[in-house]
Parts: structure tokens; C-alpha cells; sequence
């Protein structure tokens, strides 16, 4: 008797194991699942205490990909009173120009243009593969057309 139970409870387990398939699943549903990479954009901001230029990462709201589109439509929307115009990318440089470049150049005094450059520049250079941006303006007091890197930055 004991015998026949044992065979019954071995069995039972054998079969209530081999049909429970769910576990498999999980495992292959687990494994196609992509995880997309955290998309950060970058602000500048003074450092109170040491005066200088200071970078600081955020997860924006919205952002869909690191492309120069999507990237320079955020930096519109944060700086609606520069028109960030996207024209082309070679090699590891983004272009980019201002067609109207006297709020930049006349009235953000001379840390403003600082700050805004810094932050366009740390936001397109995440965009994999770019390291420089060539910026097209009309040059004013307060800033100039150039090419930049995060290193001009360091330090400021």
C-alpha cells in the first residue's frame, strides 16, 4: 500500500511538472525583452560658491532618441528664445546655426551665452559618435560662431 501511494504521489508530481510550461515562457519573454538605454540631458548652471560653469545630468521628459532632431527640439523648447537650427553632421561634428542670434549675442550678458553653449554642446555631444558642434551665427558683444567641445568647458 505504502508502495502503491508512493508510485500515485511520484507520478502525480511527474505529471503536475512536465505540463506546468510556464517557467520556459518566462525565461523567453525575459530574454527578448530590450532594455533601452537612460537618456540624460544636460543643464548648465553657475556654482554659487566657486563661481564657475557647473554640468549637471536630468532625465527629461519626453526625449524619444539621442538623433540631432529630437535633441535640438528639446534645446528649443528650453530655450524658446533661440531658434537652434539643425543642418547636417559629418564625420564626429554636428552643424548647427541661429538665424536670429541677437537674444544669444545682445541680451543674455556674457555668462548666458556660456551657459546656453555649454548645454547645447553636452546635449548633442550624447548623441553617440559626435564629439564637436560648429555653431553658425552672426557674432554680437557677447558671443561668437565657433566650433566646441565639452573640453572648452572645463573649468569655466
Amino acid at each position: 500500500m505504502k508502495k502503491l501511494l508512493f508510485l500515485f504521489s511520484l507520478s502525480a508530481f511527474v505529471l503536475a511538472t512536465s505540463c506546468n510550461n510556464s517557467a520556459d515562457t518566462a525565461a523567453t519573454e525575459e530574454d527578448s525583452i530590450e532594455i533601452e538605454p537612460e537618456t540624460y540631458m544636460w543643464q548648465a548652471s553657475m556654482n554659487d560658491s566657486t563661481g564657475k560653469l557647473e554640468m549637471k545630468r536630468d532625465r527629461p521628459a519626453g526625449l524619444d532618441s539621442l538623433a540631432p532632431g529630437p535633441v535640438i527640439d528639446f534645446l528649443n523648447q528650453t530655450n524658446p528664445n533661440i531658434k537652434l537650427v539643425y543642418s547636417k553632421t559629418s564625420n564626429d561634428t554636428c552643424y548647427v546655426s541661429i538665424p536670429d542670434a541677437h537674444y544669444l549675442t545682445q541680451q543674455m550678458g556674457s555668462t548666458g551665452p556660456v551657459h546656453y553653449t555649454a548645454s547645447v554642446v553636452y546635449n548633442i555631444t550624447e548623441i553617440p559618435g559626435i564629439n564637436f558642434v560648429n555653431f553658425d551665427f552672426e557674432e554680437g558683444d557677447h558671443a561668437g560662431p565657433g566650433v566646441w567641445s565639452r573640453k572648452d568647458f572645463e573649468g569655466r
